[in-house]
């Protein structure tokens, strides 16, 4: 089932998607101060004790977090006249803070305030018009007022002036200008113009790429409490860019985002304490912050809790919630949510199974390039599961996803071309792409590369590279590598009978039918394991179940002559035709024997002569001598002398001795003519 990606462990950290500045947030408490300092020094003015009395409460009123206390004192002095209460008035509004929140009576006082001259409500009402709060969205207002804010030196304009020239509205876009303009911001000591200048750094649009710089300014926006760039930096950390890796550093900062509500990082903290990276594995806290971010629309940390949810880390275990979540995410165009989506169609998990709608999911995901969706696309056309069944459409999906380096659909690319399914057959290519999935640690590639080499296809013939490739595939758990290996160990140079007896029972345990009858060979033979005729006989009667010839041949003698069973020819005869019946010749044999000797079934020359000749057509010389034999004598007690003649000339001029005496015999008795010769 899909999960998150470990390549793609956190959300991709962009440059810039517009942040309001955070600086507004503090800017009551410093507007107080600076009017206090300022009234003692000027000495009394107008309205002066008025202004002075509502300075010196709005102090205490925020210092005491009473905002509503705070917004009547700022309305006091706004109402006297003072500029700057008039913009902090602006911010409360925005915010809410002390007073019911409401974006136009935010621009009514920012308005008032920036017809004064104040630098801070130009730049506001810039974010207004950029933001499209409070009045209609408009990136040529938005512009001027960045402007002039800018140009009176307010870091927040040019901050925004450096958005707006990155993004190109309101202004032709330009990295230069947005760079220019975040620089002179970040001098001022602008938090969000730092974070912005790291993120153009760590993603090298505009500049050359530098993860000292972008560390830099990450770590100064994050000392000032940016929640993007204390994220951004835990990304740093745990990705060990521009500084030594630490997971510890990194979820240290993730926390601190986390707390401030950056979806991200909670994802990023729940992760780690999935994963136990940074802190102590904790799947319930994982549950807590993934959860978190999840509730509020974060696509990483739903598909995340899917996967929690499928294998029942921190939750119960719900494949109907794991489902659901995925699905959440999915719509948001999440490639591994859609692949897991797809995946839940096509095994039934948590939805019915729908293999359209498996198909239509994993396409999604492959549509935009992940990888794991490619190499599963090209299986869905190859079994033509959920589409119509397509060669070359399964091709076209395996080449996308080993060419960006997919070693399964290397594999499947490599057997493609080695059958010549979808694509020309070129035992070339099929040698190249088995090699790279090989070197990827594929055990079906490894398997199929020891096959090349076995059969000298698209490599130089080497039964020792085979080998060592069949062993890597081996270790991995590749159940018909291992039973290569024990066969090359039983039969091959070098023979280590105990190592065939290892490699054979780890593929026999597996249920591999032709690992079970080798096995059992080893068992009847006593070759590198005490000789125990009724584990062969076990062994074969698994494989047997699982219609292997051999295996049912064996069986029948095992039958046949009492060794690990019970004699019964009834038996033997029973599993001799099942084996005769998938044409195998030793069991065709044994079965006509039966037939023509009622042993263990009627007697029945016609059934012993229908399976020695289709043992005679596989080339079997000892048919063919008993053909000539069942003839020589008569089916049915009627002698076909020259049908016994024609056999036994195959048969003598295969080989077989006792077919040229019985030749000599009938000549003697003048049962061979010249017809017949």
């Amino acid at each position: 089932m899909g999960t998150v990606s470990n390549n793609d462990w956190a959300p991709k950290v962009d440059t810039p998607v517009y942040s309001p500045p955070t600086s507004r947030r503090r800017g009551v408490l410093t507007v107080v101060l600076v009017l206090l300092a300022a009234f003692v020094l000027l000495g009394p003015g107008r309205n002066y004790y008025v202004q002075w009395s509502a300075a010196q409460k709005g102090a205490a009123a925020l210092q005491a977090k009473d905002y509503a206390e705070v917004f009547r004192q700022m309305k006091i002095m706004a109402d006297a006249g003072n500029v700057d209460a008039k913009g902090q008035l602006g911010a409360l509004y925005w915010r809410g803070e002390g007073v019911a929140q409401n974006d136009s009576q935010a621009v009514y006082w920012w308005k008032k305030s920036a017809d004064g001259g104040n630098a801070e409500a130009i730049a506001a009402l810039g974010q207004a018009y950029l933001m499209g709060r409070g009045v209609e969205k408009d990136s040529r207002l938005a512009e001027s007022f960045s402007r002039k804010a800018a140009d009176k030196d307010n870091m927040n304009g040019q901050y925004q002036l450096g958005v707006l020239y990155w993004q190109g509205q309101g202004v032709a876009q330009s990295y230069e200008q947005a760079l220019y303009w975040w620089r002179k911001a970040a001098d001022q000591g602008s938090g969000e113009a730092e974070y912005s200048l790291g993120q153009v750094y760590l993603n090298g649009q505009g500049v050359e790429r530098n993860d000292q710089l972008a560390l830099k300014f990450s770590r100064q926006s994050a000392d000032k409490g940016n929640a993007n760039a204390q994220y951004a930096l835990g990304v740093l950390y745990a990705q060990g860019r521009g500084v030594a890796q630490s997971f510890d550093q990194a979820a240290s900062w993730w926390r601190k985002a986390a707390d401030q509500g950056s979806l991200e990082a909670a994802f990023c903290l729940g992760r780690a304490y999935y994963l136990n990276q940074g802190v102590k594995k904790d799947d319930q806290a994982a549950i807590v912050w993934v959860k978190k971010a999840a509730d509020l629309g974060e696509p990483n940390a739903q598909a995340l809790l899917g996967t929690l949810y499928s294998r029942g880390h921190g939750v119960e275990q719900d494949d109907r919630l794991a489902f659901g979540w995925w699905m959440k995410a999915a719509t948001t165009g999440l490639t591994e949510a859609q692949y897991a989506v797809a995946a839940a169609y096509g095994q039934g998990k948590g939805t019915p199974r729908d293999d359209g709608q498996a198909f239509a999911w994993m396409s999604k995901a492959a549509n935009q390039g992940f990888v794991f969706a490619q190499s599963n696309l090209g299986g869905y056309y190859s079994m033509g599961q959920g589409v119509e069944k397509s060669a070359g459409q399964a091709v076209y999906w395996w080449r996308k996803a080993a060419e960006a380096g997919n070693a399964e659909a290397g594999a499947n690319l490599a057997r493609a071309y080695s059958l010549g399914e979808g694509v020309g057959r070129d035992d070339a290519l099929a040698a190249t792409w088995a090699q790279k999935a090989s070197d990827g640690r594929n055990a079906d590639a490894q398997y199929m590369l020891g096959i090349l080499y076995s059969q000298g296809r698209g490599v130089a013939q080497d039964n020792d590279l085979a080998f060592r490739w069949w062993m890597k595939a081996a270790v991995q758990g590749h159940v018909v590598a291992q039973y290569n290996v024990g066969v090359v160990y039983r039969e091959g140079v070098g023979k280590d009978e105990r190592q065939a007896f290892e490699w054979l029972s780890k593929a026999a345990d597996k249920d591999n039918d032709l690992a079970q009858f080798a096995l059992g060979g080893l068992y009847w033979d006593g070759l590198g394991v005490t000789k125990d005729p009724v584990q062969a006989a076990r062994l074969w009667r698994k494989a047997a179940d699982q219609s292997n010839a051999f295996a049912q041949k064996a069986l029948g003698t095992a039958y046949s002559e009492g060794v690990g069973v019970a004699q019964s020819s009834a038996d033997a005869a029973g599993w001799w035709l099942k084996a005769a019946r998938q044409g195998n010749v030793d069991a065709q044999l044994a079965l006509a024997y039966a037939s023509a000797n009622g042993v263990g079934i009627a007697r029945d020359d016609k059934a012993a002569e229908s399976w020695w000749l289709e043992a005679a057509k596989a080339g079997s010389v000892d048919a063919e001598f008993s053909l000539g034999s069942l003839y020589y004598r008569g089916v049915d007690g009627k002698p076909n002398y020259k049908e016994a003649a024609k056999w036994f000339f195959k048969a003598a001029g295969h080989g077989s001795s006792g077919a040229k005496t019985y030749l000599d015999l009938m000549k003697e008795n003048g049962q061979l003519d010249s017809k017949m010769l």
